[in-house]
């Protein structure tokens, strides 16, 4: 089947269409090739390629024209009839030939590219990058500016990159600054930008270099990182607001001790003396004159006995026994800590008050455990006064040390002076 014979049937649009888009190819091929410098040597068989395929699609597009009006005048009439009467398989293998040659040609060319860069590759590389890179002449004028970098410009200023000198402004505008690069730090509203500023020079022409990179995370961390050691700060000063407070109440604690220490020892000493001076022959002399020396001694700290190594529980009783007050203990006794030692500056001070306001000699304290805590009850067998208790002096220290321990105090009058004092767990 000729050529002529293959217009009358489909055959006639696909050899039309295939070496349309084959010209196409070829003549995209030739424009690449003139770009590279390394396979320049291709670009005469690829312009041969090219001729033949417009040739013959030019033929084929003239024959399919004039075959339906045979009596019309062909522009090339001999040269088209002769080409028509050809077999049709004849275009079908030019075709063909050509499309290898172009694939190979196309291969040779993607593997120079991935191979050694060209000024496209370089350009379409830098686009890709997720940091923003122009350069602009002297005057400001951009010569060159990657994709992301186009983005930027139109998120800071609103307008396509084509004047370097806002962006610039920003970066030279930046409170913070690097020897030799001007930096600044902006935000678009969605994503955080760090512009550097730096010359370069080709030759005897001079450029302005500006980058643009996404430091978002970065400004995030930064932000958890400024709110971090803000609390941290907070923190910072109530710690210290809290060790202040703690020396105010260790040295009110102290202070507090010592004034019942000083209270205690000396109500004991006169106790002692009135009881003397009442009876003489009730109190040893000579044991007497030992506690008035002890007593002085502790208070001048001019003694070297160890305070830790005495039992506050024990010395209460055997003071108020000095002062012939029998103290009755009955119940769950605490073993040591905050509630034994409140126990013993409770009996010192109730023993203490039994001599002195309620003229008795016994003095009943019943402990019991509640809760994990424990409950004190002290009631001298005394006169009952006539009056509320005033809480005065030892009262008043004693229900400081319970209050400053979480418990609580009461006294009571009837039917006996009873003080009543609850530890809590």
């Amino acid at each position: 089947m000729t050529i002529w014979h293959a217009a009358e049937t489909p055959l006639r649009g696909l050899l039309i269409v295939s070496a349309l888009l084959l010209l196409l190819w070829n003549g995209y091929l030739c424009l690449l090739l003139a770009h590279v410098r390394e396979r320049r040597s291709h670009i005469l068989p690829v312009s041969i390629s090219l001729i033949v395929l417009f040739l013959l699609f030019f033929l084929l597009l003239d024959g399919v024209f004039h075959h339906g009006e045979p009596d019309h005048p062909r522009t090339w009439p001999a040269v088209t009839a002769a080409f028509c009467h050809l077999p049709v398989f004849v275009p079908l293998l030019t075709e063909l030939f050509a499309a290898l040659w172009l694939f190979w040609v196309s291969r040779k060319l993607a593997l120079l590219r991935k191979a050694r860069p060209t000024p496209d590759s370089v350009k379409e590389t830098l686009d890709l990058l997720p940091a923003g890179i122009a350069f602009a002449a002297e005057d400001g004028q951009t010569v060159f500016s990657n994709l992301t970098m186009d983005a930027v410009s139109r998120a800071l200023t609103g307008k396509v990159l084509t004047d370097l000198h806002p962006l610039l402004e920003l970066a030279t505008a930046a409170e913070h600054t690097e020897p030799g690069t001007p930096h600044a730090v902006v935000s678009d509203g969605t994503r955080v930008w760090k512009l550097s500023h730096s010359s370069v020079s080709q030759g005897e022409q001079a450029f302005s270099r500006l980058t643009a990179t996404d430091v978002t995370a970065l400004a995030r961390i930064n932000d958890d990182l400024r709110s971090k050691n803000d609390k941290l700060r907070e923190l910072h000063q109530r710690l210290e607001n809290y060790n202040r407070e703690a020396e105010r109440i260790i040295l009110s604690q102290e202070l507090l001790n010592a004034r019942m220490q000083v209270h205690n020892e000396t109500g004991h000493v006169l106790l002692i003396s009135r009881r003397y001076m009442d009876d003489p022959s009730a109190i040893d002399a000579a044991a007497l004159l030992r506690t008035l020396l002890v007593t002085n001694a502790q208070l001048l700290k001019e003694y070297e006995e160890d305070d830790t190594q005495r039992d506050a529980l024990t010395e209460a009783i055997r003071g108020a026994g000095t002062i012939g007050i029998t103290v009755g203990l009955r119940g769950a006794i605490p073993e040591g800590g905050t509630p034994r030692t409140i126990l013993a500056a409770a009996v010192q001070e109730c023993a203490s008050n039994l001599r002195k306001h309620g003229d008795g000699d016994r003095l009943e304290v019943n402990t019991e455990a509640a809760g994990g805590g424990f409950h004190f009850t002290l009631a001298g067998n005394g006169s009952v006064p006539d009056k509320p208790l005033s809480e005065t002096g030892g009262l008043s220290s004693l229900r400081s040390l319970v209050e400053n321990a979480g418990g609580t105090m009461s006294a009571l009058t009837q039917p006996s002076v009873t003080i009543e004092i609850h530890l809590p767990g």
